[in-house]
């Protein structure tokens, strides 16, 4: 993977598909020709056999002369942060840190371009950071995203469906954690995984500061991280 000196966006989230294949959400490293570099593997999410570190079956650059290419799922993203496949079905959503707008949930598509572009088309070298997260002038088949923040600054985090008869009316909505916001936010999907409705509970509004990973226990619970600095703590939820 790419790596900035700084370390800026140069992680990946790891979630494994329904087909047991390993997806690898990665960041941009903060290079302004990454993300739509279809022989790099930073700005996108890479989709692996988990057995054998190669490109997992069906993956739809599977027949592409370049290594990196085969290994790719989506493209044409900033800094992923969350990936959630969704129980039951072959959908993935993953939540993507905007500049300092438009963070993204983004439901993926095989082959297809979130629409990054810092390097505005190879016309400059700098990492142009005033694009559209989603430029679809310039990309007109990009996917537009499930959901933007738009104006307000949330910092998207991990991601995670709530699943399970304990979850009550929350069963099947995706919580995702917010750094910036300090909140949880969970949304409802309709079957196509389109977002219909958001919600933020009041226990984790601004309670606990910054709010890192996501992750249901074996217990059905869900469990959260803070990402404050000192004194962090795993919170576990749970629906009642």
């Amino acid at each position: 993977l790419p790596i900035s000196d700084s370390g800026r966006h140069s992680g990946c989230r790891l979630a494994l598909d329904g087909t047991g294949a390993l997806l690898v959400g990665t960041g941009d490293a903060a290079r302004p020709d990454t993300s739509q570099d279809l022989t790099s593997l930073g700005g996108k999410v890479l989709r692996l056999d988990l057995a054998t570190g190669g490109p997992a079956e069906g993956n739809p650059f599977a027949d592409a002369d370049d290594a990196a290419r085969r290994l790719v799922l989506t493209y044409g993203h900033r800094n992923v942060q969350g990936v959630a496949p969704r129980p039951g079905g072959d959908q993935v959503l993953v939540a993507e840190h905007g500049p300092d707008v438009d963070d993204e949930v983004n439901l993926l598509e095989p082959g297809a371009n979130y629409g990054w572009d810092p390097s505005r088309g190879g016309a400059t070298e700098d990492y142009d950071e005033s694009v559209p997260m989603t430029d679809r002038e310039r990309f007109p088949d990009a996917v537009p995203a499930a959901w933007s923040s738009g104006p307000t600054t949330e910092a998207l985090c991990d991601a995670v469906f709530l699943h399970g008869e304990q979850w009550g009316p929350f069963d099947g909505m995706v919580a995702v954690t917010a750094l910036r916001g300090s909140k949880l936010l969970l949304f409802e999907l309709d079957e196509a995984g389109a977002v219909t409705g958001m919600t933020v509970p009041p226990e984790l509004d601004g309670t606990h500061g910054r709010l890192r990973a996501a992750d249901l226990g074996p217990d059905g619970a869900l469990y959260l991280t803070t990402s404050n600095g000192e004194d962090d703590q795993v919170l576990r939820v749970s629906p009642a």
